[in-house]
């Protein structure tokens, strides 16, 4: 169907580094896409019984809640050629047996891949696997074909990354239906060159009788440790396929399934873990939402007035964190009892991140309120490239061409979203800081970005530059107590404190 995804089908050409751009320009800003699909151009036969393989059937930790019976049938994912595959590289994924999505060539094809980042001006892609792959509802008698699987998966991914690792990291799947399998697995992709982490669907649908595991069931306790262990670092993404197959007259009408189903999956997520104290329960674990945290920062009002009001159905298990301190990153009053009695003082320092893929630069204002005085520091450039639903073509277009940013955000800040965050979420490196901060200088330098800017109030956005403050003359505002004032930029020169650009 394609060639394999290695070192080979890398033809030579010049360091992406070394392309001509104009440091003046938003699109020269260093970009890392922390949202990005990957697929292998071909997947394993899992129909057969072989299982000889030394993941399968060693690490099953929960084998004794499981049926013992007869094997169930699974049908597995599967690639076909598209009707006009050899004009365009299309392939048609069939999931359940039925057609789920036409793929492009871009999808599998690491080459092309790369053709189109260029075109788009991203530096690097942070690699998963499509969530339809995950295959969490195999049943315990398809353990074996669900850890080939994921091997399959994570050996395609790091094999790409090994190949350009200028271009491209990796976050692998696990059999997370299984928390042995699964910590297995993450113990093998993490020792690959390039792999930096895992993404995970935000629950583990068992079909044939076997229930949902949201990701604060005490089953995945083991999995989250090894999380904290390894330092992996975890995306979580949700899977609307599945809810159209639970219920097609409700998601399957209007593409609902995808635009409300995999938001509202999300934020549901978040609930339990916000609720749950599995962030208290594992200080070292970070997790990065897709899709700016779905539904959940519309909804954190509502579900910190329920923490508030039934504390007896929301807040038994969080710790004393409230849902809006989680989200937020702080917990100044919160407390944890230990088994020896003590007491300790969780420090939710950031542990909840999102990306960028939010379509509205309004949603982004009110979310970075949300997120704290830190908001900037959390958020990642996302896309969700290949597919059409993401930011596609241009990765990060939002972040460096709509104005209507400018009104609450730096340059400075804007270039942490589209690099600089998910070199610390990932742990990266110095290497990449390095291009990361190069770049930023000779933009700063080029654009001769003032050293002072608007200050705000203090309360979130961070800072603003001058030049698009200027913008603002003449528009109202509300000063510190209450009354209408009309903006001068002039203000700055005088107090660089006046202005509360929060509510310009």
């Amino acid at each position: 169907m394609a060639p394999s995804a290695t070192s080979s089908i890398f033809q030579p050409c010049c360091s992406h580094e070394d392309r001509p751009r104009d440091p003046s320009s938003p699109s020269s800003l260093f970009r890392i896409d922390m949202h990005t699909h990957i697929m292998p151009p071909r997947l394993p036969n899992l129909t057969s019984d072989d299982d000889d393989d030394e993941y399968a059937g060693d690490h099953d930790t929960n084998s004794r809640d499981r049926p013992q019976s007869q094997p169930i049938p699974y049908t597995w994912p599967t690639f076909r050629p598209a009707p006009d595959h050899a004009a365009t590289g299309a392939v048609d994924m069939y999931v359940d047996g039925a057609f789920f999505r036409r793929v492009d060539r871009s999808c599998y094809d690491a080459e092309a891949r790369v053709r189109e980042m260029d075109a788009a001006g991203v530096d690097v892609q942070v690699l998963s696997t499509v969530p339809a792959l995950f295959c969490y509802d195999a049943p315990a008698t398809a353990m074996s074909g669900a850890v080939r699987l994921a091997r399959a998966l994570n050996d395609h991914v790091a094999d790409v990354c090994a190949a350009r690792p200028d271009r491209f990291v990796g976050l692998g799947t696990v059999p997370l239906q299984d928390c042995g399998a699964a910590v297995a697995e993450l113990r093998r992709l993490m020792r690959m060159p390039g792999m930096v982490g895992v993404q995970i669907g935000t629950s583990v649908e068992q079909r044939f009788g076997a229930g949902v595991m949201m990701l604060d069931d005490e089953r995945l306790e083991g999995f989250w440790r090894a999380c904290e262990e390894l330092d992996a670092a975890v995306f979580v993404h949700p899977l609307g396929y599945a809810l159209t197959r639970e219920n097609k007259g409700r998601w399957g009408r209007y593409w609902g399934s995808w635009l409300v189903g995999m938001p509202c999956e999300t934020a549901l997520a978040m609930h339990a873990v916000t609720s749950s104290g599995l962030l208290v329960r594992h200080p070292r674990l970070r997790l990065c939402f897709a899709h700016g945290g779905g539904a959940f920062p519309a909804l954190l009002g509502r579900i910190q007035h329920g923490f508030d009001c039934r504390p007896d159905l929301v807040a038994t298990k969080a710790c004393g964190v409230t849902p809006t301190e989680h989200f937020r990153g702080e917990a100044p009053g919160s407390s944890l009892s230990s088994p020896n009695g003590s007491t300790a003082q969780p420090q939710l320092l950031g542990q909840i991140w999102i990306d960028s893929l939010m379509h509205d630069p309004d949603l982004m204002e009110y979310v970075l309120r949300k997120l704290g005085p830190d908001g900037t520091s959390r958020i990642v450039l996302g896309s969700d490239y290949p597919f059409p639903l993401g930011e596609v073509p241009v990765a990060g277009k939002m972040l460096t061409e709509d104005e209507r940013l400018g009104r609450f955000m730096t340059w400075r800040e804007r270039a942490k979203i589209l690099a600089e965050n998910a070199i610390r979420f990932l742990n990266l490196g110095p290497e990449f800081e390095k291009r990361f901060e190069d770049r930023w200088r000779g933009f700063e330098s080029a654009r001769q970005l003032p050293a002072g800017e608007l200050s705000k109030d203090g309360s979130w956005e961070g800072w603003r530059h001058r030049d698009s403050a200027i913008d603002l003359d003449g528009e109202e505002h509300l000063d510190g107590n209450g009354d209408k004032k009309k903006f001068s930029s002039r203000d700055l020169d005088r107090s660089p404190r006046s202005v509360s650009a929060g509510s310009l």
